[in-house]
């Protein structure tokens, strides 16, 4: 192999193994997506723990992180037994969906938060004694309800926006 060409080939891995490691995931995990995007086949765990030097089973952790997110998926290979993944070469689609999950985690997130906060809202309503805790939940309420329009408003944007991504592609 030139010398040239197996520099950026490990330079590409290690890179990308880097950034994942800065956005929150494992670098070998990024080594390991990285290493199949630039396979020309599919290739099996085995074959991935050699040319990374990496043990099985963070190998196969990764990857199963990897499929999970949409970034490899397994193929079959006539005449093994063993498994085999490709990358998933449409960077859009994995940047998409990791976007879309992100999101909807969140939004999730914010609608458990704001019902949470209603029920107990109305609980210390029922026990209210005195007007400075009536003031004290009217004035939370208030602010509950501006927070509900806006989360309604983001999950309608979210919606259109994953609409449009699926109709479009991108």
């Amino acid at each position: 192999m030139n010398k040239n060409l197996d520099k950026a080939y490990h330079n590409f891995i290690e890179g990308i193994g880097h950034l994942s490691s800065t956005l929150g995931f494992s670098k070998v995990m990024g080594q390991l997506y990285a290493l199949l995007y630039l396979s020309e086949k599919p290739l099996s765990l085995d074959d991935m723990v050699k040319r990374l030097v990496i043990s099985k089973g963070s190998a196969s952790i990764n990857i199963r992180e990897l499929e999970e997110k949409g970034a490899v998926k397994r193929v079959w290979m006539k005449g093994s037994r063993r498994n085999f993944y490709e990358a998933e070469s449409n960077l859009t689609k994995i940047v998409r969906n990791r976007i879309t999950l992100s999101a909807r985690w969140r939004m999730d997130e914010i609608r458990d938060i704001i019902q949470k906060s209603e029920e107990l809202i109305q609980h210390a309503k029922g026990n209210s004694n005195n007007s400075e805790e009536k003031r004290k939940i009217k004035f939370y309420n208030q602010r509950l309800k501006e927070m509900k329009k806006l989360y309604k408003r983001a999950n309608n944007l979210l919606g259109k926006f994953l609409l449009f991504t699926k109709m479009t592609g991108y």
